[in-house]
């Protein structure tokens, strides 16, 4: 057999061992990301699902929902992740369902998220999101890079111009990854994104420039943890622009992960 057939076979193999593990968190909103890990002894590589979801609640399962971090990993791997993520930003509470689905060739990763958000002096909305990983670099290696698009809402009594009604997401991810004796393993990654902003109550339209960063943790071959938070300039409470620090936690589930 030639030496390249082997590293095909090989790789092969490495792709039927990967366990998973958290986000897309749809922390989005959350989010990113929840992810899958895959060890590899003689390549020593780490394979990351992150949701999200942002849409996690950001989300890395992960979408981009109002109210919750934006934490999207680079990697992404074939299957389905669940998450559950809550996610807070200047008063507001989220708490989400998100899925995650990459395709055999992982080649992109969609996610989204549903859930509420909670405010003192204010009705119960709903808050929701989608995103699209595309991983650039990194399938092989310690470290990766994707790009991302996404959208969120918030539905609800009482949006006024104060209030962030849609959300649209553009950035780019770095990501680490790194394998832990047992079959676990954990990734960090950062991400640098442009926000476009569509207030409530007419107030028309804005835009901020704002960073996360995130951390995946493997629990078991199956369930993960993230946690991370996404950062920016403090707006005035009135402008309806995302403002200050969002921070967000998701647990998640791979779905066949524990076979």
């Amino acid at each position: 057999m030639s030496s390249r057939s082997r590293l095909n076979d090989a790789g092969s193999t490495n792709q039927r061992r990967f366990k998973a593990l958290a986000h897309d968190h749809c922390l989005e909103p959350a989010t990113s990301a929840w992810n899958r890990i895959m060890l590899s002894s003689r390549m020593n590589l780490v394979g990351w699902f992150a949701v999200a979801a942002g849409v996690l609640p950001g989300r890395s399962a992960g979408a981009q929902m109002p109210g919750s971090p934006i934490l999207q990993n680079a990697f992404a791997n074939p299957g389905i992740t669940a998450a559950v993520d809550i996610a807070s930003l200047g008063g507001a509470s989220s708490y989400a369902a998100a899925a995650a689905w990459s395709p055999a060739s992982a080649r992109f990763q969609l996610s989204g998220g549903i859930g509420l958000q909670t405010r003192t002096s204010s009705p119960t909305r709903t808050t929701y999101g989608a995103r699209v990983n595309v991983p650039v670099i990194g399938a092989t290696s310690s470290f990766g890079a994707s790009v991302f698009a996404g959208y969120g809402g918030l539905s609800g009594g009482g949006l006024d111009s104060s209030t962030t009604k849609s959300l649209i997401p553009l950035g780019a991810t770095l990501s680490y990854r790194l394998a832990v004796d047992g079959g676990h393993g954990v990734s960090i990654y950062g991400s640098p994104m442009y926000e476009a902003v569509t207030r409530g109550g007419g107030g028309g339209s804005a835009s901020v420039f704002r960073g996360a960063v995130g951390l995946d943790l493997g629990i078991t071959s199956a369930i993960g943890a993230t946690l991370g938070i996404e950062f920016g300039q403090k707006a005035d409470p009135v402008s309806g622009k995302p403002s200050g620090t969002a921070f967000g936690a998701a647990l998640s589930y791979v779905i066949g992960g524990g076979r």
